[in-house]
């Protein structure tokens, strides 16, 4: 009888991480300057070979290897929050937000505690940022900033949102608020994404073209992650559709890329 119950118990796991086929395809967009978040920390646990293998190949853009990986991760940890939020990052990130939903929606059931609630709500929030529901979306923000009140990351979330929302006074605000956190935003940032927290805000200014903060951020996210950032502005000023095209040729930006360019230790 426990057998019975255990291989229907996976049979329904399957049918929840597997259900790629049926659910409608809606192509990613609408995350300014190409940010498409994984939020997924390195893990501690070498052990653990098929979370790692996702990981490692979710990093790589290969989401269905990465999925397959995930799924075999959660087949052996049947309650794991973070198995099931990777395949959910995964399948949003191959336009199946469908799939992604019901994942999130389990990752959810699993999570222990407010910083795990906050990473997948905000992941939500993202679901239904990139296909311009950028007024659902900011509840999901919201809630992820009610659950981790010491991340600014969601406040950056909120703000850009309010940007989408053409409310620019309200997202003033709560940049000034976000602005006085930044100097945790290293604590929150995923291990390979340092810089990601003034990279953002750089976006947002981007949107009030207040150039002189934009700057200031594009320095501080190229600084803290020169290997990243560095190679995205530079693509980002051959891109005459991006925000950042306009400041092309700014000696300030083009000083700092000669100093953090990898290829310049």
């Amino acid at each position: 009888m426990n057998r019975l119950i255990l291989a229907c118990s996976l049979a329904s796991l399957c049918v929840v991480v597997l259900a790629g086929g049926c659910a409608r395809k809606v192509p990613p967009r609408g995350m300014p300057f190409g940010l498409n978040l994984f939020f997924e920390p390195r893990s501690e646990v070498p052990q653990d070979r098929f979370k790692e293998k996702g990981i490692r190949l979710a990093r790589e853009e290969d989401f269905s290897s990465a999925i397959e990986a995930f799924t075999q991760h959660v087949l052996e940890e049947p309650e794991s929050f973070s198995g099931f939020n990777a395949i959910g990052v995964c399948y949003k990130n191959m336009g199946d937000h469908a799939n992604a939903m019901k994942n999130f929606e389990r990752s959810l059931e699993f999570a222990d505690s407010p910083e795990e609630r906050a990473k997948v709500l905000a992941n939500i929030g993202h679901l239904y940022f990139s296909v311009d529901k950028h007024q659902v979306a900011m509840g999901y923000y919201q809630d992820a900033a009610r659950e981790s009140e010491k991340n600014p990351l969601y406040l950056i979330f909120i703000a850009r949102t309010y940007l989408y929302l053409d409310e620019p006074d309200r997202a003033r605000r709560v940049l000034a608020a976000t602005e006085k956190m930044s100097k945790d935003f290293r604590k929150y940032e995923p291990d390979d994404d340092k810089g990601l927290g003034s990279y953002l805000l750089a976006d947002c200014y981007s949107r009030l073209n207040e150039w002189d903060k934009v700057i200031q951020y594009l320095e501080a996210a190229m600084k803290a992650n020169p290997s990243k950032y560095v190679p995205k502005l530079v693509k980002a000023w051959s891109d005459q559709t991006s925000l950042l095209y306009t400041l092309k040729g700014d000696t300030r930006l083009e000083k700092a890329i000669r100093q953090y360019s990898p290829d310049s230790r």
